[in-house]
């Protein structure tokens, strides 16, 4: 999450909170991210063996939590995990209940841990793959932000295993609990590279119903490698916000400029637990 305090009472960290994040790596937080999703990076979730039920698990540890190319840790290092059990349906479907957890920093007195809980279907029809579903936005304490949720559709086209586009929107009906909207647009490619590498762009626009919010574009670029369960990735990104569009935004100054993440990722399933325990 970000913050979006108000205008009005601009620069004080206790105003009211924003939107889903952009560009984190792990589970549900992560699958927000708008670069395509890196096959090797798939969760088992889908890889289902003897029986249609499974239980992805995952952690992360990153230099700065971002979201949509703002800081959410105070540009300070963050803990991520997520579990998510799933179901198969059929041969190209399943279905999932994913949760996803963060610590959070939007200033002196405002830190604490987000919570998402998000339920989906990942329908796929051959090179393509989509994620439709719903995600609420949990904080506690309670003070530290206002609970909302967003629908989210994502795709994913791969060209033959050379590259993959993808386009990600979020649309939230009560954003911030405001009683106005707001809706995420972005788009991304993926780019696979020897030795289980590889590289990736993307860039997004936050929309604002309200027409005195401060609208955003950010972007960005990194590259991954995985090893097994795990994946190290290290990416840049920036916005178009100003200082006190920022200040406004997330609660600091520069929590809006240009970074470079670091993330390291751990994620298997009980499935790959049990193959890997019964020597295969």
């Amino acid at each position: 999450m970000v913050l979006f305090l108000d205008p009005t009472l601009r620069g004080r960290a206790s105003l009211s909170i924003a939107l889903a994040a952009f560009f984190s790596t792990a589970a549900m937080g992560g699958e927000r991210k708008v670069e395509p999703t890196a096959p090797t990076q798939e969760v088992a979730a889908r890889e289902v063996a003897e029986t249609p039920f499974d239980i992805a698990i995952g952690v992360a540890f990153t230099n700065d939590y971002v979201s949509r190319g703002i800081t959410n840790s105070n540009s300070e290092p963050a803990i991520q995990g997520y579990i998510e059990p799933s179901i198969q349906l059929g041969d190209s479907n399943s279905a999932y209940v994913n949760v996803w957890s963060s610590n959070v920093d939007y200033g002196e007195g405002f830190e604490g841990a987000e919570i998402d809980v998000a339920a989906g279907m990942r329908p796929e029809f051959g090179p393509l793959s989509l994620d439709v579903g719903y995600v609420h936005y949990f904080y506690t304490p309670k003070h530290v932000s206002p609970d909302y949720g967003e629908l989210f559709a994502k795709a994913d086209y791969n060209f033959e295993d050379k590259f993959t586009i993808g386009g990600r929107v979020f649309f939230a009906p009560d954003y911030n609990d405001s009683g106005s909207s707001g809706t995420w647009v972005a788009g991304g490619v993926r780019v696979p590279l020897p030795h289980d590498f590889s590289a990736y762009a993307g860039l997004g626009y936050q929309f604002f119903e309200d027409p005195d919010a401060f609208e955003q574009f950010a972007w960005m670029a990194g590259v991954s490698y995985s090893w097994k369960t795990i994946t190290v990735d290290v990416r840049y990104w920036d916005t178009n916000l100003s200082d006190d569009e920022c200040v406004v935004r997330s609660g600091f100054s520069d929590g809006c400029d240009a970074r470079v993440t670091a993330t390291l990722s751990f994620d298997t399933s009980f499935s790959q637990i049990r193959d890997w325990m019964s020597g295969q």
